[in-house]
């Protein structure tokens, strides 16, 4: 009976463990297609993650890198939501949805996914809902769409844009920042994972990615990709610079307005340039400075802007987030919560980057130094060294003393293993038992004569053949169980690519995402930030991996 109730039990464990990956996996398919859909998935894996550490005795709570940083930024939040100036219940609830799920995705993530095909199966998901994404993008973009009433445009400035496509995502610039993290992560896999064939697709989907970046016409995040492709080039192959220097080609020579639109952002002629997004990062600092301990509370930046509407005097105009995801963090949740919220971001960023323990980053820093050394030797030390070997080669002298001292090393070497010789001698001379005088000698069997037959030599000969026979035998069952230590090689290589890849892809995105900050809060965008928050378990998840490898 107790051997049933083992099996049952077990069986349910299996059970809960795979509907909390796919309850994982569904979250990330769905928070770009439909995110309400995402939170239900996230809710059920909750439950089952819940049930499963009840029932599994073995499956325990792990602590992830940046725990600490998490709940002290988390708790923060909680304290700017209470005691915030705008005194809306709107504030809590948003905190208590959206924070919440922010909490519960970092741990069921950073708690669940612990095994290489766990993380295998993470990038075929996004990789899937990325692909749907871009096709949504591409159909906007060949049918149409009119934004010219739209806001995400300044009609005076661009008066012939008419296309910028945003897809499943409400504005086209959270979809580019998407679209950046997708790239970046697809740029991981292509330096450190897949064979010949798999880097061809994935070089088809970055130029698919990058297509669609270009449709959304947005300035900040073609930048950042701009940096990343040559921070890529420089650290991996350089060939991909190529490739995106082709793309960027082909997009001004068949849209005009793409490279209008891209210069646009070192000029004033954009109004967004000149004073949305000037004028809001003066009235943040404001901001910032009138409440730097808890901020003005999380979620209430649209609320409270009216007050410090300093450059804007169209109270109809509603501004959501700071366009900088520095400062409106700091505004939010006060100085505190910010660092703490930065310390988690960046850290994350930094060890799933990780450069001085790659190989590649090895490779440059020993080209870089050979290079530099080579570059130190000017021609006056060329010339002195071959001078220097040619007098060696032609000096007789120096030729018998190279022979003199080889000759003096070959002795020295001779004489101490006599040395060594004498002591062994006597060592085992010294262990032998001294022979009795009548003693009679003892004479192995083997040595016997019996009338010729030689039947204890044939004996030892077949002896010696059955193990001859028998080292054969070994030998072959070693040969025909190698394929499957090779398989088994193999298998552990690939999976350690495949870790590698995701990690380096995760510090990619997190990249991106920063460099995104500078000019545009696209983390104000649900999705967007449930994803970093996807993101930054799984690269706890994976630096627990490699500690425990």
């Amino acid at each position: 009976m107790s051997r049933i109730v083992v099996f049952v039990r077990r069986q349910r464990i299996k059970k809960l463990e795979i509907w909390t990956t796919r309850a994982i996996l569904a979250e990330v398919f769905f928070l770009a297609i439909f995110p309400s859909a995402a939170a239900v998935a996230a809710m059920f894996g909750i439950v089952t993650w819940f049930l499963r550490l009840q029932i599994d005795t073995k499956f325990k709570m792990r602590s992830l890198p940046f725990d600490i940083p998490v709940t002290i930024f988390i708790m923060l939040g909680a304290v700017s939501v209470f005691m915030s100036p705008a005194r809306n219940f709107e504030l809590i609830y948003n905190y208590c949805s959206i924070v919440g799920l922010y909490g519960l995705t970092y741990l069921l993530v950073g708690q669940n996914i612990r095994t290489a095909e766990q993380f295998k199966d993470l990038a075929k998901t996004l990789g899937a809902a990325a692909l749907i994404v871009v096709l949504i993008g591409y159909f906007q973009y060949i049918f149409g769409i009119d934004i010219a009433e739209m806001k995400w445009i300044d009609g005076e400035a661009f008066p012939e844009m008419r296309k910028r496509v945003f897809s499943t995502f409400e504005n086209p610039n959270v979809l580019a920042g998407y679209l950046d993290v997708m790239i970046c992560i697809a740029l991981g896999f292509l330096a450190k994972f897949g064979t010949r064939n798999q880097k061809l697709l994935l070089m088809l989907g970055i130029i698919m990615l990058a297509v669609c970046l270009a449709m959304t016409y947005s300035r900040g995040a073609f930048l950042t990709l701009a940096i990343i492709f040559v921070f890529y080039g420089f650290l991996y192959d350089w060939r991909i610079l190529t490739l995106f220097a082709l793309i960027t080609g082909i997009l001004i020579y068949n849209d005009s307005n793409f490279l209008d639109r891209i210069l646009s952002i070192f000029t004033t002629t954009d109004s967004s340039s000149e004073i949305l997004r000037t004028g809001i990062w003066v009235s943040t600092i404001s901001m910032i400075a009138d409440h730097p301990f808890v901020g003005i509370g999380w979620g209430a930046y649209e609320f409270l802007y009216p007050q410090y509407n300093y450059y804007l005097a169209d109270p109809k105009i509603i501004i959501h987030h700071a366009h900088n995801l520095y400062l409106q963090t700091a505004a939010e949740v006060g100085i505190a919560g910010a660092l703490s919220y930065f310390w988690y971001f960046f850290g994350t960023m930094f060890t799933t980057l990780s450069l001085r323990s790659n190989s590649h980053y090895s490779k440059m820093k020993d080209t870089a130094g050979e290079i530099s050394t080579r570059a130190s030797e000017s021609k006056f030390h060329k010339m002195f060294n071959d001078q220097l070997v040619k007098v060696f080669m032609e000096s007789k002298f120096l030729q018998e003393f190279a022979q003199a001292k080889s000759m003096f090393m070959l002795r020295m070497a001779d004489f101490i293993n006599k040395i060594f010789d004498s002591f062994s001698t006597s060592a085992e001379t010294e262990t032998k038992k001294p022979k009795k005088k009548n003693e009679p000698e003892l004479v192995h069997h083997e040595e016997m004569k019996w009338d010729n037959s030689k039947k204890p030599k044939k004996n030892k000969e077949s002896k010696d053949e059955k193990k001859s026979d028998d080292d054969n035998i070994d030998i072959q069952k070693f040969a025909a169980d190698n394929s499957l230590f090779e398989t088994e090689e193999q298998n552990l290589t690939s999976d350690k690519k495949l870790v590698e890849a995701m990690k380096l892809g995760i510090g990619l995105a997190f990249l991106s995402m920063a460099l995104n900050g500078m000019m545009d809060d696209l983390l104000f965008s649900i999705p967007s930030s449930i994803l970093m928050w996807i993101l930054g378990a799984a690269g706890a998840a994976i630096n627990l991996l490699d500690e425990e490898n």
